[in-house]
């Protein structure tokens, strides 16, 4: 392995720019990679732009084909979520532009890994963990653990008077990354949770990079997606590839009200940070597969399912990617998923909701849910309900002296609420 020779996770930005140019007064070759994990930008361009600054090589990879055949179809079919509703749009793809990484330094004979992360959040975990399943061996670098640049305004600075002046903006409101399956808005007002913002100044500042007009443009008319083994396979009968499932739909409800995440998240290292996440596909297919599986599956493991879901979203969360567990849960769902096929009508406003699920392994009943007559013989449940709390059967009770069988163990009690009253009107003063 050439010491000096380093690949380099390469996204054309301003970090990684000034990480082309850093690297090579530290003396590293740099083969600079960038990975289309369907992002809306002119490849050929960075490339070229790469190559400016001082690479000695830098190429174009394709992931996007891995992406649709492995992680996305589990993150729609599980309808996973980290924390509930971050739909894992970054975490996707991450562990997939390191595995590109390891593949062009195995090409070189080894090399050093760079990738553009800072310290702060979670890419570098996703990343160096990458690293270490698939090239534990191979030596890591992040400039931003080691360098003295300290933010956008300095790395300007530094490639002004490196003699490189490219149009960088010092006060860039937001940061934006997307691909395949979403658009995550970061930076500026979002930075301060008790700061209102303008989602208006939002859906600007994006809207010349991905889809065109205004707010709220999107069709009212009702959708029919079907679903085979979990993933979607036609939308309103018309057989399509994953790939172009997700671009029309992010294209077409790109500014929709409701497919706005704006999500207080808790990352790996500790830090809360907030973000707006845009990603219509993912929200309405996770509302239909959610849909389908409520009503192919049974109780048990409908309840399965959703652990599952959040499980295996907070692994991806995490960059566990490249993991026993990962693989582990992958092959739990193959035996929930393959009953997830069918098809679901979604009505996209005022928010997407499911007006009609049909399919072959439905447990759904009309004869058993209807008010109707039906052969059902409601007396059978007598025995069910007895059987059902019986350890609760004679549990011990005090009774208040009005008379009240609530538990008083349990009550917050008249001086509890008092104070809590008081909390809250020493807030609301507070806050006029």
């Amino acid at each position: 392995m050439k010491s000096k020779t380093c690949v380099l996770a390469y996204s054309g930005g301003l970090d990684t720019s000034t990480i082309v140019v850093w690297l090579r007064e530290q003396k590293f070759e740099v083969h600079a990679v960038l990975v289309d994990v369907g992002q809306d930008e002119d490849l050929e361009s960075l490339k070229r732009k790469a190559l400016r600054l001082g690479a000695a090589t830098a190429s174009i990879c394709d992931a996007k084909p891995d992406l649709l055949r492995s992680v996305v179809p589990m993150a729609i079919s599980f309808a996973a979520t980290y924390e509930g509703n971050y739909r894992l749009g970054t975490a996707l793809a991450r562990p997939f532009i390191a595995a590109v990484q390891v593949r062009a330094a195995r090409q070189l004979g080894g090399a050093m890994l760079v990738h553009g992360a800072t310290g702060k959040g979670n890419d570098q975990i996703r990343f160096e963990f990458a690293y270490r399943s698939l090239a534990p061996s191979f030596p890591v670098l992040a400039p931003w653990k080691v360098w003295d640049l300290g933010g956008r305004e300095d790395m300007i600075q530094y490639l002004k008077s490196r003699g490189f002046d490219d149009d960088y903006q010092v006060t860039k409101s937001f940061s934006f990354d997307e691909n395949l399956f979403h658009l995550s808005v970061e930076g500026g007002p979002l930075e301060d949770a008790s700061a209102e913002f303008d989602i208006e100044c939002v859906l600007g500042a994006v809207a010349d990079r991905f889809a065109v007009g205004p707010i709220g443009c999107s069709s009212i008319s009702p959708i029919n997606l079907t679903f085979g083994r979990g993933v979607p396979v036609a939308i309103d009968g018309i057989p399509m590839p994953l790939g172009d499932i997700l671009k029309m739909l992010n294209q077409h409800y790109r500014f929709a009200p409701w497919a706005w995440d704006l999500v207080i998240e808790n990352r790996f290292t500790g830090i809360k940070s907030r973000g707006l996440y845009i990603n219509p596909a993912a929200k309405l297919l996770h509302v239909a597969v959610d849909a389908l599986a409520r009503t192919c599956l049974n109780k048990p493991t409908y309840d399965e399912y959703v652990q599952l879901g959040r499980a295996y979203g907070t692994i991806l969360y995490r960059g566990e990617y490249f993991s026993d567990q990962r693989e582990v849960m992958e092959a739990s769902a193959g035996a929930i998923v393959r009953r997830l096929s069918g098809s679901v009508t979604v009505h996209p406003f005022p928010v997407p909701y499911v007006s009609r699920v049909q399919s072959d392994s439905a447990l759904f009943r009309k004869s058993l849910a209807t008010f109707e007559n039906s052969d059902y013989a409601h007396g059978d449940a007598n025995g069910f309900i007895k059987l059902s709390w019986l350890t609760s059967v004679g549990r011990p009770f005090v009774e208040d002296a009005d008379g009240s069988i609530v538990e008083t163990r349990y009550s917050a009690g008249p001086d509890v609420c008092a104070d809590q009253c008081e909390s809250s009107r020493r807030l609301v003063s507070v806050s006029a």
